[in-house]
């Protein structure tokens, strides 16, 4: 199998990974990981601060972590000045800062794909029930690096992007997890109200909703999920 690299947008969140195996590349997942904020602190420090000490001072603008781990891996590996120079010319889009960056391979313009439906197990229980939802998908022309979205809408309003690079033809039955875990230390505190939440599903080659080249919405599917008391 072809190892999996998808990569949740966001470190703390109730969805659980996405399982789906599909095409690696070295330097384009840590690359995506730096993110859209990552890219706008990296903007930030060189109006503020200039280049001078190459990458690793310029890396140290990112909290520790996925993102600063990312950032020192593909500056070093494209270079400061490749690094910079593509930074000033693009707007914060991970995924197309990557491709120009050519730490990602350029999405295909004839990809093509399919949105075929969505299950949920279980339908129904209560608040810290660990449900389950599957997204099922085909795959004409093959795809090039870009993300699956979901986000539920409902007492709690919850979302999360799942960094993939790319599919070969071929139909994926993907599944992810969502704890719907009341957490009240959270600010605002979290409560899984006894009620309908509806999810929906967005398949993108690029960032959804993007404009840029190569980018493509090939479908979405929505369903629901009920938390009783």
């Amino acid at each position: 199998m072809i190892a999996s690299v998808l990569v949740a947008s966001a470190l703390a969140s109730p969805f659980g990974n996405f399982q789906v195996a599909q095409k690696e590349f070295s330097l384009c997942s840590p690359c995506v990981q730096i993110g859209e904020q990552g890219l706008n602190l990296l903007l930030n420090e060189i109006l503020n601060a200039g280049v001078i000490g190459g990458c690793s001072k310029l890396c140290k603008a990112l909290p520790s972590g996925i993102g600063r781990t990312g950032c020192d891996v593909v500056c070093a590996a494209v270079g400061i000045k490749t690094f910079i120079g593509i930074l000033n010319k693009t707007d914060l889009d991970p995924i197309y800062y990557c491709e120009e960056l050519k730490a990602c391979p350029a999405g295909r313009d004839d990809a093509a794909a399919s949105v075929d439906g969505n299950a949920v197990s279980p339908a129904t229980g209560p608040s810290g029930t660990t449900f389950a939802i599957e997204l099922d998908f085909s795959v004409l022309n093959a795809t090039g690096v870009g993300e699956i979205r979901i986000a539920v809408d409902g007492a709690v309003q919850v979302g999360q992007s799942f960094l993939n690079t790319g599919f070969a033809p071929g139909h994926y039955a993907t599944k992810v997890t969502l704890t719907a875990q009341d957490d009240p230390s959270a600010d605002p505190p979290v409560q899984w109200l006894p009620g309908t939440y509806n999810y929906a599903f967005e398949v993108c080659q690029g960032e959804c909703g993007s404009k840029h080249p190569h980018s493509k919405v090939f479908g979405k599917t929505s369903g629901s999920f009920q938390i009783i008391a």
